[in-house]
C-alpha cells in the first residue's frame, strides 16, 4: 500500500470515528504486513500519549506478543480488557499471552472469557481444546474440536489433534474416520506420513506412503474396477502425483509391482495398463523408466512397528535411479 493511501485513512479514520478507531487502522496495518517492531514504536507512543485508550493498549500487546515478548504484552492486553471489558479479541490474546508464559490455568480461563462474549469466536475455541487436550481432558477438547470443525471443515491442526485424541480414548473406528478426514484435506507433509503410518498399522491400507526418489510420498491406493484393467477415476490424483514426480526428476525409475491373488493375469494387465496411463499423461516419461512386476500371489505388507498384513490385491511402487 503507497504512503498516500495509508495517510488517507488514517486521516479519515480520525475525521468519522476518533481517536480508538486510528489507532485500529494503524494497528490492523502494521499486524497485517508483518511490521511488528514498527508497529511496537508507533505503539508505544500511543499509549504514552493516550494511556487510557482501549485500542491503544490493545495493539501495544499484540506487539509484544509479536516480538515474543508475552510477559510486557500481557500487562497492556489487561489494561485493555479493564478499559473494554467486552472485547472478545482482548481475551482471547492475552489468553495466548498466558499460553507463552506456560500458565495453562489463566490461559483457559483467558479462552472462556472470550467465549462468552462471542460463542462463535473459532480462534478462542480453537485454542481452548489445544488447553484441554495438553491438560489430557480429551472428552471436553473433543467436544470443542468438532465445534470448529462445523465451521472450518479444513483447520488443519484440530483436524490432526483429533485423531490423537480418539486414539487415547481407545475409539478406533472413529480415529480412522479421523485419519482419512484429515488426509482428504491434506495429502502432503509430514503429518500424512504419520497419518498413514497410523493407519496402516490398524490394518488399514486405504493409503500408503512409498518411497519415490528421496521423497516419501502419501497416495491414495491404486483401486480398478471390479475384476477389470480399468483405472478408477478416484485414482487418477495419485497417478498424476507419480508422473509428475517423474516429469521433474528424470534420472528417477519406477517400479511398478501388482499383485493380485490367484489371478496373475489379471495383475500384468493392471501393470500394464497404469504404465499406459502414465505414458499418455506425461508424454516426457521415456517407457524404459517405467518396470513392472506382476504376481498371483498376496503381497506382505510390514509397518513401521513390524506388524504384517496380507493384502489380497495391492499396487506397489518404489524407485530407483538410472
Amino acid at each position: 500500500m503507497r504512503p498516500k493511501i495509508i495517510a488517507f485513512l488514517l486521516l479519515s479514520a480520525i475525521l468519522f470515528s476518533g481517536c480508538s478507531a486510528l489507532y485500529r487502522t494503524q494497528g490492523q496495518y502494521y499486524l497485517d504486513t508483518n511490521q511488528y517492531r514498527e508497529g511496537l514504536a508507533a505503539f508505544e507512543k500511543n499509549v504514552h500519549q493516550n494511556p487510557d485508550d482501549a485500542g491503544a493498549n490493545y495493539y501495544l500487546g499484540r506487539f509484544y506478543l509479536a516480538e515474543n515478548q508475552p510477559q510486557k504484552g500481557i500487562r497492556y492486553l489487561k489494561r485493555s480488557a479493564r478499559l473494554n471489558p467486552d472485547h472478545a479479541d482482548t481475551y482471547f490474546w492475552t489468553g495466548v499471552a498466558y499460553s507463552q508464559l506456560k500458565q495453562p490455568t489463566l490461559e483457559r480461563k483467558s479462552y472462556l472469557k472470550a467465549l462468552a462474549l462471542d460463542s462463535r469466536h473459532s480462534q478462542a475455541r480453537t485454542y481452548l481444546a489445544h488447553n484441554q487436550f495438553e491438560k489430557g481432558d480429551y472428552k471436553a477438547a473433543l467436544k470443542n474440536y468438532d465445534r470448529v470443525l462445523n465451521v472450518q471443515p479444513d483447520n488443519a491442526d484440530v483436524l490432526y489433534n483429533r485423531t490423537l485424541i480418539l486414539k487415547r480414548l481407545g475409539r478406533k473406528p472413529q480415529e480412522k474416520r479421523a485419519l482419512k478426514q484429515y488426509l482428504a484435506f491434506y495429502p502432503s507433509g509430514v503429518f500424512a506420513i504419520r497419518a498413514v503410518f497410523r493407519l496402516n498399522e490398524m490394518g488399514d491400507f486405504e493409503y500408503r506412503n512409498y518411497r519415490i526418489g528421496k521423497r516419501t510420498v502419501t497416495l491414495k491406493t491404486i483401486e480398478f474396477v471390479s475384476s477389470t484393467a480399468d483405472i478408477s477415476n478416484v485414482s487418477r490424483p495419485s497417478l498424476d502425483v507419480l508422473g509428475a514426480i517423474l516429469e521433474n526428476n528424470q534420472r528417477i525409475s519406477l517400479n511398478i509391482i501388482v499383485y493380485q491373488k490367484n489371478d496373475r493375469k489379471l495383475a500384468q494387465a493392471r501393470a500394464k495398463r497404469i504404465k499406459t496411463y502414465l505414458l499418455e499423461n506425461f508424454p516426457e516419461i521415456k517407457p524404459e523408466r517405467l518396470k513392472l512386476s506382476w504376481f498371483g500371489v498376496a503381497e506382505t505388507i510390514k509397518t513401521p512397528r513390524k506388524k504384517r498384513f496380507k493384502a489380497d490385491t495391492s499396487i506397489n511402487f518404489f524407485t530407483s535411479r538410472g
